[in-house]
């Protein structure tokens, strides 16, 4: 074979044995169309990462389920036997801090507090 330039110089036999090859087939369709050349190894590679990267998007995906998976039955009866009767009276003068009963005896109320605005710059101050 002789080189001229970018083009291979075959004999006409030569020429015919090549275009039956795999190669030759290939550099036939790619003077016909681009997309053999350039968009089939383009979408190859796509298909080819995404079979590749599988195991770290199932990884990715199965801690998403694992952080927002939906309570089965027997977790949410757990739920709604421990939970704490509401009462809006009680409710309110415990937050006060103005009903002692229901603190335990570990836990102390904080009556030594005395509330003290801070000082703030003048700029700070709203003019009105």
């Amino acid at each position: 074979m002789v080189y001229l330039g970018n083009k291979i110089f075959r004999g006409k036999k030569e020429q015919e044995l090549y275009d039956k090859t795999f190669a030759g087939r290939y550099q036939k369709a790619f003077r016909r169309n681009h997309f053999v050349y350039f968009g089939l190894p383009f979408m190859l590679s796509i298909v080819a990462g995404s079979i590749y990267l599988q195991k770290f998007t199932s990884t990715k995906w199965e801690a998403y389920d694992e952080k927002y998976r939906q309570i089965n039955e027997e977790e949410m009866l757990k739920m709604v036997e421990n939970k704490r009767q509401v009462d809006k009276k009680n409710d309110y003068y415990r937050l006060q801090g103005l009903l002692n009963d229901h603190l335990s005896s570990e836990v102390k109320s904080n009556d030594d507090y005395e509330i003290v605005r801070v000082q703030r710059k003048k700029e700070d101050e709203p003019v009105w």
